[in-house]
């Protein structure tokens, strides 16, 4: 028992330690990245470092299995040249059982990323935009709501706020369309309503429509005119509009299935926002894979002398097997593999060869 304890908090220590440390490197590039953008000059340093704060987490999410990694190195390493794991094996303890707590460690650790550093990392994230967004007026905003999208572009002379209540299937046409601009201090201006609204490259042509010009001298009706065909200049094409309603990372994992209801009634693809999801509840397997895989060659056998070596080899496998999973993950996201095969195959590939080579020295 006490040796399943001192085991577990070893790795919760070297996984934290080596999560900072990424942690910290990430806020440094994160800084460097904001600084590229044209409102960075309007801003404190202090203001530069919260942004890069709250950008941080949602960039090193993506890097979880590679910290896995490099903590499993550290981990097998440490207790190999402290000969504990020959302490274990001349007590007549299978190295397999004394695997079973330091995996199970790994697997909680990766319900944790799920379940509270993924929801973290999101708001912190929500954050960043709402911030970005106060300083920037210009970008652009995208939702999706179960009555329909909304879109907001920006330009210098004030915004115009876009709502739709599907987009056809082929994409290029938006349906039921309703479109408020505003001036430049946000006092409405324009109302536009449109059966449909046909996307072209810098412009929309709205059909069968009316236009009210709303002013404080005149009710809105009375200065109403009908159209048949109706152009508005605008930037958003279909690509930015599809691009535009975020990373699924950007989404709270427990939204995201609602999320992505709204997104197929919309009429858009959900793919990625699927495979993401998958990804997600595999992410403490895919862990567990990454942590066998660092202990596989680094358990101190006596048929593996070259430490070194077996570092470099491991590292090779880590990568190739996080490599892997991005490689399905983007297959699924493309339709060229099933979901399931995309999310779970490398987890799964990675546990089973690593646990084939633990037993193969071993007991081979």
């Amino acid at each position: 028992m006490r040796l399943n304890i001192y085991f577990s908090k070893k790795i919760i220590l070297i996984f934290s330690l080596t999560f900072f440390i990424f942690l910290f490197f990430s806020i440094f590039l994160n800084w460097i990245d904001i600084l590229r953008f044209d409102f960075s000059k309007t801003i404190n340093s202090s203001k530069l470092f919260y942004l890069a704060v709250l950008k941080t987490p949602i960039t090193v999410h993506p890097l979880i299995p590679v910290i896995t990694l490099l903590s499993s190195l550290t981990f097998f390493v440490s207790i190999s040249r402290n000969s504990e794991l020959i302490i274990i094996r001349s007590a007549g303890r299978a190295i397999l059982r004394s695997l079973l707590i330091p995996t199970l460690t790994i697997l909680l650790l990766g319900v944790f990323v799920i379940f509270v550093l993924n929801p973290l990392s999101t708001k912190m994230y929500k954050l960043y935009e709402a911030e970005v967004r106060l300083i920037d007026n210009s970008l652009n905003s995208y939702s999706v709501e179960d009555e329909g999208i909304w879109l907001r572009e920006g330009f210098s002379d004030g915004q115009r706020v876009v709502h739709a209540k599907s987009v056809s299937k082929i994409g290029s046409t938006l349906k039921k369309v309703t479109i408020f601009e505003f001036d430049k201090d946000r006092i409405p201006d324009i109302r536009i309503s449109a059966k449909t609204a046909i996307i072209k490259p810098d412009s929309w042509i709205l059909k069968d429509g009316k236009i009210w010009k709303v002013n404080r001298d005149n009710r809105p009706e009375d200065r109403a005119n009908s159209f048949n065909q109706y152009n508005i200049k605008t930037d958003l094409n279909f690509e930015k509009i599809r691009l535009g309603f975020g990373e699924p990372n950007q989404i709270f994992i427990w939204e995201l299935r609602d999320y992505i209801k709204r997104i197929e009634k919309a009429g858009f693809s959900t793919l990625k926002h699927k495979v993401y999801l998958n990804s997600e509840i595999a992410l403490p397997f895919l862990m567990v894979g990454m942590f066998l895989i660092g202990g596989m060659l680094n358990m101190g056998h006596s048929k593996l002398s070259k430490t070194g070596l077996m570092l470099i080899v491991t590292i090779i496998l880590g990568i190739g097997a996080f490599l892997l999973n991005n490689l399905t993950q983007i297959l699924s996201q493309n339709g060229a593999i099933p979901i399931l095969l995309g999310a779970w195959a490398t987890p799964f590939i990675a546990i089973l060869i690593s646990l084939g080579v633990i037993l193969h020295m071993e007991d081979g």
